[in-house]
């Protein structure tokens, strides 16, 4: 089973015998309710594939139970008024071969009749010290909230995990959980649901999902987050016969002390702290706003800006097992491109700081040429992973590299690197996040689209047509405010020889010197300039916007993104192009292919 399973519990009401004289609520609801409803629970596993499994091994995946918490007539403010209250911190057990043997039960889960005793009571707040009871739908509530946490039972005995219901809040979207860990907890085995919120407005239909009396669907959400590198070159006449990441805190070189040497791996300064040994309190709040409403977000108390190391796996490379040379199917940090478990961080406000050294090598003629300190940054704009998301950034290294070769204090060799981050996130859509770094010195441009039926692109430095693409700068370590037709501009490129005279940001730049010198002047690549025009590649006008959406549904804001909508399709002869304008004598290019859906 996949680790970032995503997670379904339905809890089902039982369309059980009614008497004339038994109902909740109003004269009026009473029709509605037909008699007392047992709220009854039911599980269902659905995997990254959307294929659905049920029974022992699903149930096995929450350790055959988790905790649920539910209200009615919810509000903002402070906990429950009273009579409020429907299930305190309720246990939910799962036991095959039971379904239907009691009123409470139609899937195997059982929650009538237990009792929160010794050290399970002891670390769950707040729980009941008597026993569980049967709960009905009440039809005079206007609304039901629904939320729940799973960890290992072993955990929560010996107190590894303290489980605290946030009752009260500014909004009704804090009323999370604060989950305390000791360094011996599983968080693996540590998943979340979604707020789930009953409406009785909604209808009353008891065949219908999300319904008073009907099925009412959580998704569980595994708490970790996963990450994965990759890495590839395109350096023509020449191979990476090794290549060694280290850390670099963004003041230039570092002492021996600083870099990753005891265990060589993928490395950079990162702002997340491993799972392995974290101790501390999670902070689980949801989405107020947004597509993804309710989903739940994560903060981890001590999350700094430390070192990130992921697998060890590219560090093997050498002359008998070179890089990767191509993006779709490239050098992974790990084997078989496995991923490693993070901590989420929702709220993150650190950049990722990446530093390598490499060895070009000629097979024909076994020259090797060593290159060191070449660097890039990742925005933490693009860093703010969710829970149960994966990401996986892809960096390429080209000709234009702005390391060092040869010792002491050399100009960099070669031309400034090129890096290419890629960020996939593959939950409830895929995030294509693609970085340019031409020189330390210089701004970073990055891109990314979001496609036309709302979920994220993954085309591997391509977007899909009709996608709306974000473009936000990193200049001097934080985000550069942007005017269209002043520091940022668009351009369409176009060649008479894709082969030949490709578009690349180089030839763009060529272009673009030669027409401001002289505006008729003949070149290979052409530009031309489509701040005004939006009939050629967009369905509107380029516009600065402060807020782009992020993965989980919600918008980042920002202090500038130059946002292009309903871009169309180009050819391997036209291109679309991003100039940003540092200073007269320094710029910035970012060139953007589509393709047709």
């Amino acid at each position: 089973m996949n680790l970032r399973c995503l997670f379904v519990m339905t809890m089902l009401a039982v369309f059980a015998g009614c008497t004339s004289d038994q109902f909740t609520g109003s004269d009026a609801d009473a029709h509605l309710a037909n008699g007392e409803k047992p709220i009854s629970f039911g599980y269902n596993l659905r995997a990254v594939t959307r294929a659905e499994s049920t029974g022992d091994a699903a149930a096995a995946a929450l350790t055959n139970q988790y905790i649920i918490y539910g209200e009615k007539d919810e509000s903002d403010g402070s906990a429950p008024a009273a009579g409020h209250l429907v299930m305190q911190n309720y246990q939910v057990n799962y036991t095959a071969n039971t379904a239907y043997t009691t009123a409470s039960n139609t899937e195997n889960w059982e929650y009538v009749g237990y009792q929160h005793t010794g050290a399970y009571l002891s670390h769950i707040t707040p729980s009941l010290s008597g026993t569980q009871t049967i709960k009905y739908w009440d039809y005079s509530a206007a609304n039901y909230v629904f939320t729940a946490v799973s960890a290992w039972p072993n955990d929560i005995t010996s107190g590894d995990v303290a489980i605290t219901k946030l009752t009260s809040g500014a909004t009704r979207y804090d009323k999370g959980y604060a989950i305390t860990v000791t360094d011996n907890a599983s968080l693996g085995k540590i998943f979340l649901a979604d707020r789930q919120e009953i409406l009785k407005s909604a209808g009353t239909d008891r065949s219908a999902s999300n319904a008073y009396g009907g099925n009412v669907t959580m998704h569980f959400r595994r708490l970790l987050a996963q990450v994965r590198a990759a890495v590839y070159e395109t350096i023509p006449g020449y191979d990476i016969s090794s290549i060694r990441f280290y850390v670099d805190n963004g003041s230039g070189e570092q002492t021996a002390a600083a870099e990753v040497s005891a265990t060589p791996a993928f490395g950079a300064v990162c702002p997340n702290i491993s799972p392995t040994g974290y101790a501390g309190t999670l902070t689980v709040t949801y989405n107020g706003s947004g597509t993804h409403l309710n989903q739940p977000r994560v903060s981890a108390s001590g999350t700094a800006a430390t070192n990130l190391l992921l697998g060890t796996n590219m560090n093997g490379i050498s002359t008998s097992n070179l890089l990767a040379t191509s993006a779709s199917a490239p050098t992974f940090d790990q084997d078989l491109g496995a991923f490693t478990d993070v901590m989420p961080q929702t709220d993150d406000s650190h950049d990722m700081l990446l530093k390598v050294d490499y060895t070009l090598y000629n097979e024909v003629t076994h020259e090797t040429i060593q290159v060191r300190g070449a660097t890039a940054v990742v925005p933490s704009l693009y860093l703010q992973w969710q829970p149960n998301f994966k990401y996986t950034y892809l960096f390429k290294i080209s000709d234009e590299s702005n390391g060092q070769t040869g010792t002491g204090t050399n100009p960099a060799g070669l031309y400034p690197i090129t890096f290419d981050a890629l960020e996939v996130v593959s939950e409830e859509g895929q995030a294509e996040y693609i970085t340019t770094v031409p020189d330390p010195t210089d701004p970073s441009i990055t891109t990314f689209g979001v496609a036309p039926d709302d979920t994220y692109n993954a085309g591997l430095n391509q977007y899909t047509a009709g996608s709306d693409i974000y473009v936000t700068v990193m200049d001097g370590g934080s985000v550069a405010a942007l005017t269209l037709g002043t520091n940022i501009n668009v351009y369409e490129a176009t060649t008479t020889d894709a082969v030949d005279f490709p578009i690349n940001e180089e030839s763009v730049a060529a272009s673009v010197a030669a027409h401001l010198a002289d505006p008729s002047a003949d070149t290979q690549v052409n530009t031309s300039l489509l701040n005004t025009d939006a009939t050629i590649h967009f369905t509107a006008l380029p516009q600065v916007v402060t807020s782009v959406p992020a993965e989980d549904g919600t918008a980042k804001t920002v202090t500038a993104a130059l946002k292009l909508t309903g871009v169309k399709a180009t050819t391997p002869t036209t291109a679309l192009v991003i100039e940003y304008i540092k200073a007269p004598d320094k710029k910035a290019y970012k060139v953007i292919n589509v393709i047709t859906n």
